[in-house]
């Protein structure tokens, strides 16, 4: 098996070709790749060939450091074309193929964070791609929403669920936005203040407008790839979150709920109308958006309460 890599300009029509029975992260989606660079940042795509035939690519985002140094970083990538489970050689070859070019004796460092999980098999297949790590994986949840609603509500945990009757039992109302500005801007300013008050950091509330932004460069017929739901009680907003939509997937972006909405567990509510609705736009795999069990060990068992297993990734290698 012999696997090659071409460099070339970001093709959001390739995308057409990645296999829809596996999650999209946002990290490799092509709006993502356009957003990040307005930030500074390089970005590109390497598609992989096996015996000439395209089998994958990778979106590569790369920044000089220090004035002389290049570092390269391929975000939980690739993407394939097929179904490829964390055990084929291929993600071997995919990696030396996606370093190809690169050399620490330039200066010029290429990073690898593999959507891979972080056993054994995954660190033996990045040494065999002769890659060291230099970085501990993060944690996620992904939560795969193909399955009906009455499977996904038994999936849930106990008292997540009964959270969510309790929410669904109040004098709550659920609305849905995200195609025009006013609806999701001031989420974007309690989530600043959020930050604040909290001392966290995350990614720059302005990638929402610029993912949006490049969304509608390639695609400006389509419905924008965000999704909010909105809790009322009467006409006040009391808890809200957050979508970024990436072809078959979707994030957990932004969550804020009140005092009034956080008593009455309104944040279930809003997690599973959500979950509604991406199944209705063709979303079958929801990204939770990581879990910081140290700084906010509520939120993330929040996020597992609604039933996935927590992965943490392999981490970076270089």
């Amino acid at each position: 098996m012999s696997i090659t890599a071409k460099i070339g300009p970001l093709n959001p029509v390739s995308y057409a070709h990645v296999t829809p029975d596996m999650p999209l992260p946002l990290q490799q989606h092509w709006a993502y790749g356009l957003a990040i660079s307005s930030y500074g940042a390089t970005v590109y795509q390497k598609t992989l060939f096996e015996n000439e035939t395209p089998v994958g690519h990778a979106l590569i985002s790369s920044r000089k450091m220090f004035r002389f140094a290049d570092l390269s970083v391929c975000m939980r990538g690739p993407l394939w074309y097929q179904p490829t489970n964390s055990d084929d050689p291929r993600w071997v070859d995919g990696f030396k193929a996606l370093k190809a070019g690169h050399s620490k004796l330039r200066w010029d460092f290429f990073a690898l964070q593999p959507d891979l999980p972080n056993i054994p098999l995954s660190r033996q297949m990045m040494k065999a791609a002769k890659t060291r790590r230099v970085m501990t994986g993060f944690s996620t949840v992904w939560l795969d929403i193909r399955p009906d609603a009455e499977t996904l509500r038994a999936g849930l945990h106990g008292k997540w669920r009964n959270q969510l009757k309790k929410a669904e039992a109040s004098d709550s109302t659920i609305s849905l936005g995200g195609k025009r500005e006013h609806q999701y801007l001031w989420l974007l300013e309690k989530e600043a203040m959020q930050r604040s008050n909290r001392r966290y950091q995350a990614t720059p509330l302005g990638m929402t407008p610029k993912y949006i932004s490049a969304y509608k460069q390639f695609r400006p017929k389509d419905a924008p790839p965000v999704l909010t739901v909105t809790a009322h009680k009467g006409k006040e907003r009391i808890a809200a979150a957050l979508f970024l939509l990436h072809g078959n997937s979707a994030t957990y972006y932004i969550g804020w709920a009140g005092d009034e909405a956080r008593a009455l567990n309104i944040h279930n509510r809003v997690l599973w109308e959500a979950i509604t609705a991406l199944k209705e736009r063709g979303i079958g795999f929801l990204d939770l958006g990581g879990l910081n069990t140290a700084d906010l060990a509520g939120i993330a068992r929040f996020k597992l309460g609604m039933g996935a297993e927590p992965v943490t990734f392999v981490g970076t290698y270089v």
